[in-house]
């Protein structure tokens, strides 16, 4: 397997880096929050809060919540949490409402769009620099694949009149990046189905020729790939700027949360910090497999191939880099001018 399909890991510079998790370890001197949720103003008996987490099955970025529940990173920020799986139905942001979550995994786009639409929420911790998307055919599909020396610009228009499987609904941000980048090869006329994220779902579109061509995420790009069950078309992070220039996703939470239980939020990010420590140690490889495999329900060998594309992971959110994706959105008509998308308007740093 190619690198590009495995990694493509993007250093922020220090100095415009802004970081969102607590400094030090998992262990807080103060309180993560009282038996309410709230945070505990001084001699509160204390309990484990209870955080509702809205993920999407079998994707790896559960992975590093995994680990820090396994490793016991969340277990000594004083946190238990309750997972719940985000509908394919709804936009990631309604979904977070819809399922009553604290704290979820959306897209850029999808950040902007749901908060431009009245959802009140905020990045509060980082995730994944770009979008780890890999375009995948049926093995036996004679589309041009940029593994094969197409540029791709060639892959993108030879799916004109295509039906593409998608992971989250039209309309959606995932959804209309996609549409730019189609755009950018001038390519507009495509029929979008809405099949989710899962590899066995993938899998069977694919084998039933439903569709000519899936998104594919990790762990289901490795999957499929070791599978033979499909051919990668192409990593978009390596073609359109639409994928290769902007910001991925995060850590979002709704901005009550983030307000009345900043304690909690930076515990938590504190976590995930100390979670991808662990998973990038390559002493820590064979654990890692291990949790790849058990969480998303790929095989040992699979999994090993799915830890580089942990390097693409931080719980930094770099500004700069953040306001350009944001802008670049605005004139590309994936969000509104008003209210304004901003760095200060959709990240929050939790107080204290």
């Amino acid at each position: 397997m190619q690198r590009r399909y495995r990694t493509r890991a993007l250093a922020a510079s220090a100095g415009l880096v802004l970081a969102l998790a607590a400094c030090g370890g998992g262990d807080s001197e103060e309180p993560a929050a009282t038996s309410s949720g709230s945070d505990s103003g001084g001699g509160a008996e204390v309990e484990k809060p209870n955080v509702t987490i809205m993920m999407f099955p079998g994707q790896s970025y559960r992975v590093p919540v995994a680990v820090a529940e396994q490793e016991g990173y969340l277990d000594d920020a004083g946190i238990t949490l309750t997972k719940v799986d985000q509908p394919n139905n709804l936009q990631g942001m309604q979904g977070l409402q819809a399922t009553g979550a604290d704290i979820g995994v959306v897209s850029t786009p999808t950040l902007v769009q749901g908060v431009q639409a009245g959802s009140q929420g905020a990045f509060f911790c980082g995730g994944i620099d770009v979008l780890q998307t890999t375009l995948m055919a049926p093995p036996d599909s004679d589309l041009p694949s940029t593994e094969d020396g197409a540029d791709w610009e060639e892959v993108l228009q030879s799916l004109e009149g295509k039906n593409v499987g998608i992971q989250t609904p039209v309309g959606s941000g995932l959804q209309l990046i996609f549409a730019e980048a189609l755009k950018e090869a001038g390519v507009e006329n495509v029929n979008y189905v809405n099949i989710g994220a899962g590899f066995t779902v993938l899998q069977g579109a694919l084998e039933s020729g439903s569709v000519d061509v899936v998104q594919a995420n990790p762990p289901g790009t490795q999957s499929l790939i070791a599978a033979d069950a499909a051919k990668p078309l192409i990593y978009m992070a390596d073609g359109p700027s639409a994928y290769a220039d902007y910001y991925g996703s995060a850590f979002v939470a709704p901005t009550s949360f983030i307000e009345d239980s900043p304690n909690t939020a930076r515990a938590f990010c504190d976590a995930m910090g100390q979670a991808l420590e662990f998973i990038k140690d390559p002493a820590n490889e064979d654990a890692v497999v291990e949790i790849i495999a058990s969480e998303t329900g790929v095989e040992p060998g699979v999994a090993k191939e799915v830890v580089p594309t942990f390097e693409d992971f931080s719980t930094e959110l770099d500004p700069d880099r953040l306001q350009t994706t944001f802008d670049a959105y605005v004139d590309l008509g994936l969000a509104k001018p008003q209210p304004e998308p901003t760095v200060d308007s959709l990240v929050m740093e939790p107080e204290g």
